[in-house]
């Protein structure tokens, strides 16, 4: 069944309750399009309509059929499993059927080297500007939440002892640094990111657009050792809006497509690599597909590693693949058969598990954590954000038991994060063996978007630069990611500027330094705050 735009508008309406969304409204006059959030998988016609308030701890469950504070087993609370599906709560694959042993067929995607030029190039301020040369000072001059510093020629503040310059502008060509220029212009409204390492040294920026109408994709910007751009290309085309991913172990990228029937692709970045510019649809998304939004991955056994994959809609379901056992992590892991997918099932006490059945996955997230955004990985744990209930949430693996906290209050220094959670990721990705408590934020809606972070052993959060001035009202930071040695940020706005969100002069891309050379998630300055009157 296909539904008109303003049929689904107006059924998303009555389910918040007769209330739009603040946090995305708009000035009068405004020729901004609505956002992809506006857009939602269709309600199982199973559930009852349920009371959602973003305020409430754990909302109430009107279904006596499906109540997690009865004394009930989880087998009471769940349909029978389906023939291929693991028990609840096991990481173990079930023997796949034979109707269920074969390979997916994936769509060709293509992948263009040079894709028609727009024939108007706008003007977008902020122009790129050469790489900064430095030599890393001996001292700590970096100080989390202290937005002093104030690049007016941008319109953000950041915190002290960081250096800002322009990588990109949508719709503009790319400045290499030996004075080239690229031979397509930057993507249009860039969305998830990740950052990987090359067999040949030097690294790659990965970079999601989230264009509608299969021009969308994935881009590699490329830099030498030093942070150099050296080159920029397209990996992966005609797919519909890309909007985020995540980093597989063996330094590929899943980008994932945010709407209906959207699907996971799996892009080598590195020249040197056998599937470079030859991507491939994963199994993760299944044969329906779905509105998916991020990917994150427990390798701490390298021989089976389990994918968590977010799917950003009141009614979605977030999903855990685990492979089929025995073969060799690697490229194949996503797109061979045999593999088991469970899902998330949230009990009122703290504790969950994982379910064979879909339709109560999908009713537990609409009650406990609708519209999931960003996913990350650290140690035992899984953490992911919802950007309706402004809620971080913290899995424990290995006790089945889940917390919560609230991502929009409770900064230390300056700033504000009071609109709606979006990426979450971490500075050393999951190709690495780093580890840190720390995890980053980005921001969408509201009036100054930015970066932020929070200490997961203490629970303090930071600003790490916030945008300012009319421009930025409603726009989204996005692309956040690190290089190899985590003293460089990137972080994109996704419109930057532009009239109306989605044109091809929609976008921009930054690089945050710390001057002092260290990684964001290292030593700091004292930290003795200030007023920002002072």
């Amino acid at each position: 069944m296909i539904f008109h735009p303003s049929v689904c508008s107006l059924l998303l309406f009555l389910l918040h309750g007769g209330h739009p969304d603040p946090t995305r409204a708009q000035s009068a006059g405004s020729t901004r399009h609505l956002k992809h959030e506006d857009v939602d998988s269709p309600a199982p016609t199973i559930y009852p309509p349920t009371t959602y308030s973003p305020t409430t701890e754990r909302p109430s469950l009107p279904i006596p059929s499906y109540s997690p504070t009865q004394s009930f087993e989880v087998a009471d609370l769940i349909a029978p499993s389906p023939p291929n599906c693991a028990p609840i709560g096991s990481r173990t694959t079930a023997t796949p059927t034979a109707a269920d042993d074969r390979r997916y067929d994936p769509p060709v995607i293509s992948v263009t080297n040079t894709p028609t030029t727009p024939s108007n190039r706008p003007n977008v301020n902020g122009d790129p500007t050469d790489a900064p040369f430095r030599v890393d000072p001996p001292d700590v001059t970096f100080r989390r939440g202290d937005l002093r510093k104030d690049i007016k020629r941008l319109g953000i503040k950041v915190s002290k002892g960081i250096t800002v310059r322009v990588i990109a502008n949508a719709g503009r060509f790319v400045n290499f640094a030996n004075g080239d220029k690229s031979s397509l212009p930057f993507h249009s409204s860039p969305d998830g990111a990740a950052v990987f390492p090359l067999t040949n040294g030097g690294y790659v920026y990965v970079s999601n657009s989230e264009v509608q109408d299969k021009r969308g994709g994935v881009y590699g910007v490329y830099m030498d050792d030093n942070g150099n751009v050296v080159d920029y290309k397209q990996l992966l085309s005609g797919t519909t809006r890309n909007c985020s991913g995540g980093a597989t172990p063996w330094k590929t990228y899943v980008s994932c497509e945010e709407y209906g029937s959207g699907q996971c692709y799996q892009v080598d970045p590195d020249p040197a690599s056998e599937h470079h510019l030859l991507p491939e649809m994963t199994v993760l998304g299944g044969k329906g597909g779905g509105n998916f939004e991020a990917v994150a991955c427990d390798n701490r056994d390298p021989s089976n590693p389990i994918f968590f994959l977010t799917e950003d809609a009141k009614f979605g379901a977030l999903r855990r693949f685990t492979p089929k056992p025995g073969d060799l992590p690697g490229w194949n892991t996503l797109h061979s058969p045999g593999g088991n997918t469970d899902y998330l099932l949230f009990f009122a006490d703290g504790y969950f598990t994982w379910t064979c059945d879909e339709d109560a996955a999908r009713k537990s997230q609409s009650l406990y954590y609708p519209n999931v955004e960003g996913i990350a990985f650290w140690e035992n744990s899984l953490y992911f954000v919802s950007k309706k209930t402004f809620k971080m949430y913290k899995l424990d693996l290995d006790k089945m038991t889940y917390t919560t906290s609230s991502t929009n209050n409770g900064l230390v220094g300056d700033g504000e994060f009071r609109h709606q959670p979006d990426q979450i990721v971490r500075n050393h990705e999951s190709h690495t063996n780093s580890s840190s408590q720390w995890l980053y934020f980005t921001e969408d809606g509201g009036r100054t978007p930015g970066v932020y972070t929070v200490d997961t052993e203490t629970g303090t959060k930071y600003s790490i630069f916030e945008a300012y001035g009319e421009k930025y009202f409603g726009d989204e930071t996005t692309g956040l990611a690190f290089s190899p040695d985590g003293s460089k940020m990137y972080a994109c706005f996704q419109d930057c500027g532009c009239n109306v969100s989605g044109d091809l002069d929609c976008g921009c891309l930054l690089e945050l330094s710390r001057d002092d050379g260290l990684s964001f998630d290292g030593e700091t300055m004292a930290l003795k705050f200030h007023s920002l009157k002072e």
